[in-house]
């Protein structure tokens, strides 16, 4: 029998709100436990973010050292911490420095992977960075796509080539990659048909893929080509590209179409310095002096400063038109007027005017007062002058400078050969063409090309390789009767 105590209600009712205020401040206490925990986390991870915002900023402005002692005080580091100052050292060029981060990295991301095989590619060291490639073991398309280029950039280009054909999913940067590599090592044709296999396959060509392909077909000088790779791009936008439009007109005028040149250049919207300098150049050196001066002016009416590459090609065209006054006072501008000091290449130029012209003392005086060492190719240029118009001392003073410097050149055996030959020097002919042969030194050969329907048709002196020379020679022979009805033989 259970005897209820006096006020037993009131009790129960006392002990149920005590245990309930203990309830309370127990959950309160585990709740500000909780967000104490969080609130910890987030000022460790703020932190991280901080301090890794400040080794890149450090890094950016050159201060690697700093970045660096950023870096060891760091408690808790993320795999972004560590990318960013590799990426630090990367970027200032400091690539030991990297590799020696990179190897104690505890958890490599293809970030990290990707940067020091980039990192050796810029550093043409090949050989390291396609042996990271191989031990990768998570490879994407950026790893791919910096090895190909790596190779490309020692000249590797079957290497990157087989790599390439092994490569899952190319995108259109890494057809970019080849097409370029192939441009840049002298494969025009390879470089085409890659890019020709890309749109077959249905892969949107990028701006740097069309500028190389641009490239390559400047380098063929094949006008059908040209307009072949120049309607791709138009087909697809890119017209309006201004970097696009300079390698156009460029292509263009080794091709040997001004008009299709002249078309582009004025399709550009907003020209830059470079597209000026394109036509003034294109002009100059293919002997439209007039054309290459009326550019280099209307180039400052639309108030573009004429540069380095603005002066050498109006020269150019002074040199194949002959204007002497005009090429001297264009060469004096460069300095008085526009501050810009004329390189060996202006000074090349001016011998060229001199010595077209017969100018021989001016162009003399012109290799010996520069502030420059003359180079083979200036005395190459005042020999020739010297052929040109009968000189046979200067000539004789200009081929002992060139032989010192070239003496195993063939070109320059010749020209002193000739020189002496016109002088009726017959001794000096035989004694050179001995010291030539005991030198060893062979004449490369030479050749010239025409396309038609597409197709070059290449030729050297003498050649009987052809498979249409029957009917080309006996043309020539009729050619040359023509000739010489006009023309004293």
């Amino acid at each position: 029998m259970v005897v209820p105590l006096r006020g037993s209600k009131r009790v129960v009712k006392s002990l149920c709100e005590t245990a309930l205020m203990f309830c309370r401040i127990n959950v309160s206490f585990a709740l500000q436990s909780r967000n104490g925990y969080r609130s910890c986390a987030l000022t460790v991870r703020e932190d991280t973010v901080t301090l890794t915002k400040r080794i890149s900023e450090y890094s950016i402005k050159g201060e690697v050292d700093e970045a660096t002692k950023v870096f060891d005080q760091m408690e808790c580091k993320d795999s972004v911490c560590w990318n960013v100052m590799i990426k630090g050292y990367v970027e200032n060029n400091m690539i030991s420095n990297a590799r020696s981060l990179f190897d104690e990295m505890p958890d490599r991301n293809s970030f990290s992977w990707n940067t020091m095989i980039m990192a050796y590619a810029k550093e043409r060291k090949a050989h390291i960075a396609l042996k990271l490639f191989i031990v990768m073991p998570c490879k994407d398309v950026v790893s791919w796509t910096a090895i190909i280029t790596a190779l490309c950039e020692v000249s590797l280009v079957e290497d990157a080539w087989h790599l390439f054909r092994q490569m899952p999913k190319p995108n259109s940067i890494s057809w970019s990659s080849v097409i370029s590599g192939f441009q840049q090592n002298g494969l025009s044709a390879e470089s085409l048909n890659v890019f020709r296999e890309m749109l077959v396959q249905g892969v949107e060509p990028t701006s740097h893929s069309f500028t190389s392909a641009l490239a390559a077909s400047a380098d063929l000088a094949m006008l059908s080509v040209s307009e072949q790779v120049y309607s791709q791009l138009l087909k697809r936008g890119f017209e309006s590209n201004v970097h696009i439009g300079n390698s156009s007109i460029s292509m263009f005028i080794k091709s040997g179409s001004f008009s299709n040149a002249m078309c582009v250049f004025l399709g550009i919207q907003w020209p830059n310095t470079v597209t000026w300098n394109s036509m003034i150049m294109g002009f100059g050196q293919h002997g439209y002096g007039i054309e290459a001066i009326l550019f280099f002016h209307q180039m400052q009416k639309a108030h573009f400063l004429p540069d380095r590459i603005s002066f050498l090609g109006v020269l150019y065209g002074c040199t194949h038109c002959r204007f002497i006054e005009e090429g001297k006072q264009y060469f004096r501008s460069m300095e008085v007027d526009y501050g810009i000091l004329p390189g060996p290449e202006h000074h090349a130029s001016m011998v060229d005017l001199f010595s077209r012209a017969g100018l021989l003392k001016e162009a003399y005086d012109t290799i010996t007062r520069m502030p420059y060492v003359p180079t083979p190719v200036f005395w190459k240029t005042l020999l020739n002058g010297c052929r040109i118009w009968g000189n046979l001392e200067l000539a004789i003073y200009a081929s002992d400078r060139l032989l010192e410097l070239e003496p195993y050149n063939s070109t320059a055996w010749l020209m002193v050969i000739k020189i002496y030959a016109s002088a009726g020097r017959w001794k000096e002919v035989m004694e050179m063409r001995r010291q030539m042969s005991e030198r060893e030194a062979r004449k490369e050969l030479g050749c010239s090309w025409i396309e038609i329907k597409g197709k070059n048709h290449i030729f050297t002196a003498k050649d009987g390789t052809h498979s249409e020379v029957d009917r080309i020679y006996p043309i020539l022979q009729l050619l040359s009767y023509d000739i010489a009805k006009y023309v004293s033989i």
